[in-house]
């Protein structure tokens, strides 16, 4: 348990004093009293822990007599290296293990002094010698051991403010954390496919394309349109639209690298920019996109509604790109090809667009 008690401003608590020798107790009852601006009125200490207090001091004459007093009294304690049934460590093993927060001085004879490091480590604020000064040593000690216990539990109350503040602190950088990324989520994404929104993907095109340019790396596009999907939303619903809308999505989630962008585009268009891809990477992704989607939209329950796919593919390596619009535009119109053809994946080349067979 803690001592609470309040010392005046320079001034001294109660102190208890374990001290078997009745001389060198009346001596520390009279260094205290001095202190205090008076002597005791009493003839000498007392003799057990319900004897009344002599000058805001209680003298203990045995470790058994201790183990009845209540340490709560108490601002600091004095206590006698060797003591006529024990050790003065046994004393302090035992204030410590009850009052941890009790102020402890060690007092003892020139031939004791050996035991002051042991004293310091047991938890003593200070080892005094008895030197026949106890007038001025035994009311400083105290002051000092009283300031020390002070000091220490306003610093370890600081610390756990410290330490709390920093967890709080912790705690609210991490949800901020956590907010800031699901607002750059919400920023970036499509709601309805998971997808890049298009508002990201022209930020990611700015930047690859600048990537692309300053390091001669490859950059492909490909931009997807549902065929008939107007016609599946008008026989079936916009609920079902949506939903094939979303498997759509999860497809090209799929199919595409990490590295890659897929993206809405817009209504039941789609694209994806694939960055550090040369002309054939980037029609492989669009072969495996055409085939996967003939494959899954068979599984997909649309009744009679047709439902097709066309994919147009540019690159920047080709002739007439020369910037990230260009590259979009060259994509729209193999696209608009592809779906006027018929087939599924339609390349242009610069000049022309040409019909790509898709294995």
């Amino acid at each position: 348990m803690t001592a609470t008690m309040d010392v005046p401003e320079g001034g001294l608590p109660r102190v208890l004093i374990v001290e078997s020798d009745p001389e060198i107790a009346r001596q520390l009852v009279c260094a205290l009293a001095s202190a205090r601006g008076g002597l005791p009125s009493q003839g000498g200490p007392a003799e057990s822990p319900s004897a009344q207090d002599v000058a805001g001091c209680q003298v203990v004459q045995s470790l058994a007599l201790l183990h009845r007093v209540d340490l709560q009294q108490f601002g600091a304690a004095l206590v006698a290296s060797v003591m006529h049934e024990g050790c003065g460590l046994d004393a302090m093993a035992y204030l410590r293990g009850l009052a941890p927060h009790l102020p402890v001085v060690m007092i003892g004879d020139v031939a004791d002094a050996p035991m002051a490091p042991e004293a310091i480590r047991a938890g003593a604020s200070e080892f005094v010698l008895l030197t026949g000064h106890e007038a001025a040593t035994i009311p400083l000690a105290v002051r000092k051991a009283v300031v020390h216990r002070q000091l220490k539990l306003d610093h370890d109350r600081l610390q756990q403010s410290l330490t709390r503040s920093m967890a709080e602190q912790a705690e609210v950088n991490r949800r901020l954390e956590q907010t800031v990324a699901q607002l750059e989520d919400l920023a970036r994404t499509d709601d309805l496919t998971g997808l890049t929104n298009r508002r990201w993907l022209s930020l990611m095109l700015e930047g690859r394309w600048s990537e692309s340019e300053r390091h001669q790396i490859g950059l492909g596009f490909l931009l997807i349109d549902l065929d008939g999907f107007k016609g599946l939303n008008d026989s079936l619903g916009h609920h079902r639209g949506d939903e094939v809308l979303k498997q759509v999505g999860l497809m090209m989630q799929d199919i595409c690298r990490d590295i890659d962008v897929a993206a809405r585009y817009g209504g039941d268009e789609f694209c994806i920019l694939l960055p550090h891809a040369d002309l054939d990477a980037t029609l492989q992704v669009g072969r495996r996109l055409v085939s996967r989607f003939y494959e899954e939209v068979e599984t997909w329950d649309l009744g009679d509604t047709k439902l097709g796919i066309s994919v147009g593919a540019s690159h920047r390596s080709l002739c007439g790109v020369s910037d990230p619009e260009e590259l979009v535009r060259q994509a729209d119109e193999a696209m608009y090809a592809a779906k006027r053809q018929g087939v599924g994946l339609m390349l242009h080349t610069g000049s022309k667009v040409s019909h790509l067979q898709v294995a």
